[in-house]
């Protein structure tokens, strides 16, 4: 049923253009380390983001007994916070000392959750098991056409779900001869080839396990097949059988074993050499501009059988030398590409606003990418066309993936009306985000016209009106000195407020109790109509009290009287 599927899916789903990008192409930190115990991914920043370094590469094992979408989404939530570039591994399990075959119909389930994770990075690095060469790695068989047909089969799977895919073969052992439990790589790859040739068209780049051998304890100079210069014979060897692209590299394995582990072996090399060595190959070979990441094994490891490869002391929080050696090595600020998404939940942008005007603008953002939205890191700018618009941004907030927060921008509209084309957009490296592009109008300052009746006089004069209008709490505008005449005062230019929006009109008339409004103020004249004003103020003070009584009973009968029916 599977088989049918995936046909289904190669045959029927268009194939989108590829988005994998390689890595070489980008600032790109090599250094990485090959972990098994995902509780050792906290410390690895210290390890591979320093001397200069961010977004190292980690090697780990996807099995498929652990195949719980949340975990994943948890480590590759992790992996973002601490800027580091998975390198995912598919492995079976272990039946009588054997690794598994993969079997057709679990490939389903495999590339559903490998596409349900939100990644850290724009490329997803997978490589497509290990060492088949070795029989125990491939249900007791050498069977490179079996390893080939799968490889095709889920290469294609993954690409059809998701053009972010970026499939590696699996690591091969390049010192094993053909004696019945392993079989030569060159004649593993040349029968791979022969059954499938596509594979050199599906892999994305290619997966080495270049270690100094023999034994693991080669000469850091050495260079060939068996060596740290491995991955140059096996380029060579798939040019001569048809590959024509540059494939960046990924030496997902190699290292020197140390004698100091749960026993000590004395023939093989300290922990002190190993060091040195690894200082030789970070300024020999591993320079070669063709490789993308190393991932050196093992960062910790407890127990036989890679006790003499762990770089952590057993028992110990204590590393050995090749860490040091390691973490000073001088690295490459990397900045793999991450695929930057944000929507608005509502406008940041209305549609229309008043000429010369100074606005706080506000909207809550969703964070629907792999990045993190950070203080320092991003920028966001606002501009009319080609034009820069000013405007101060506060302090962007910390948005993870699918979280939402608030983004505020103060601005300043140029005194001049007619149609702005405005758009406001995020940056993050060489990577713009559009927020929202729109056109805005600007039009001229609007006024607000007050209706309304003083008392129960027969005319509703009165000088030294103010008008007072409020966002909120806040204070945008104050007019003062204005002239009531006949119940009818008119405030003119209106600014700072985004017609169509709600306000608050407060109008204060001396001697007479404020009056609010709140509604819509308009783009042109708004007209509002308070309730009747009561001549009740006598303090002065804007509430009626114990003190207006005691005012009002020292003024004069007649005046009290004309401020409620005068003429």
């Amino acid at each position: 049923m599977f088989l049918v599927l995936i046909l289904l899916a190669i045959l029927v789903i268009p194939h989108p253009v590829l988005a994998i990008y390689n890595p070489l192409s980008v600032p790109n930190n090599r250094y990485g380390i090959h972990i098994v115990d995902t509780n050792d991914l906290t410390d690895l920043p210290a390890l591979l983001n320093t001397s200069g370094g961010d977004w190292g590469y980690v090697t780990m094992v996807l099995s498929d007994n652990e195949r719980d979408g949340g975990r994943w989404q948890t480590l590759f939530n992790e992996f973002r916070r601490m800027h580091l570039v998975p390198i995912i591994r598919l492995a079976t399990h272990v039946e009588g000392g054997v690794w598994v075959r993969p079997t057709k119909d679990r490939l389903y389930e495999l590339v559903t959750l490998l596409n349900s994770l939100n990644w850290p990075t724009e490329n997803r690095y997978v490589i497509l098991y290990n060492e088949p060469n070795h029989a125990k790695e491939w249900g007791g068989t050498l069977d490179p056409e079996d390893y080939a047909d799968t490889f095709v089969l889920l290469a294609k799977a993954l690409k059809a779900a998701n053009e972010d895919f970026f499939v590696l073969p699996a690591g091969l052992d390049a010192s094993s001869a053909s004696d019945g439990n392993a079989m030569d790589e060159a004649a593993y790859l040349e029968q791979m080839i022969a059954a499938r040739p596509e594979i050199l068209t599906l892999m994305d780049g290619w997966t080495s396990h270049s270690y100094p051998n023999p034994g693991f304890s080669g000469s850091p100079y050495a260079r060939g097949r068996g060596t740290l210069g491995t991955f140059d014979w096996e380029l060579g060897f798939l040019r001569a059988r048809g590959l024509t692209r540059d494939l960046p590299v990924f030496i997902t394995e190699t290292g020197w074993e140390h004698s100091e582990g749960k026993s000590f072996i004395g023939g093989l090399l300290t922990s002190d050499q190993v060091a040195g060595n690894i200082q030789i190959a970070a300024s020999g070979i591993w320079t070669d501009p063709r490789i993308a990441a190393i991932t050196p094994f093992l960062y910790n490891y407890q127990d036989t059988p890679f006790d003499h490869f762990s770089w952590r002391r057993l028992g110990s929080a204590d590393m050995y030398p090749m860490y040091d050696a390691y973490r000073n090595l001088p690295k490459t600020k990397g900045q793999p590409k991450q695929r930057e998404s944000y929507i608005l939940k509502n406008d940041l942008l209305p549609k229309k606003l008043v000429a010369g005007s100074t606005y706080t603008l506000r909207a809550d953002m969703q964070n629907t990418g792999q990045g993190i939205l950070s203080v320092g890191d991003y920028m966001l700018t606002v501009s009319d066309g080609d034009t820069p618009i000013p405007v101060i941004v506060d302090p962007l907030p910390y948005l993870e993936p699918e979280n939402t927060g608030t983004i505020t921008i103060h601005v300043q509209m140029p005194n001049k009306t007619g149609t702005l084309q405005i758009t406001a957009t995020l940056h993050h490296n060489d990577q713009s985000v559009l927020l929202q592009a729109r056109q805005v109008a600007l039009v001229p300052p609007p006024s607000v016209e007050i209706r309304s009746l003083l008392g129960w006089r027969k005319t509703g004069d009165a000088s030294n009106v103010s008008v007072l209008v409020y966002d909120n709490n806040t204070l945008l505008q104050k007019f003062t000195g204005l002239s009531m005449k006949e119940g009818i005062v008119t405030a003119r230019g209106l600014t700072n407020i985004i017609p169509g929006n709600p306000y608050r009109v407060v109008i204060l008339v001396p001697g007479y109790l404020p009056r609010q409004v709140i509604g819509a103020l308009q783009d042109k004249t708004t007209t509002i109509y308070p309730k009747r004003f009561l001549p009740l103020d006598f303090s002065g003070d804007g509430q009626f009290s114990w003190a207006d009584i005691l005012v009002g009973i020292q003024i004069a009968p007649l005046t009290v009287l004309a401020r409620f029916f005068g003429p």
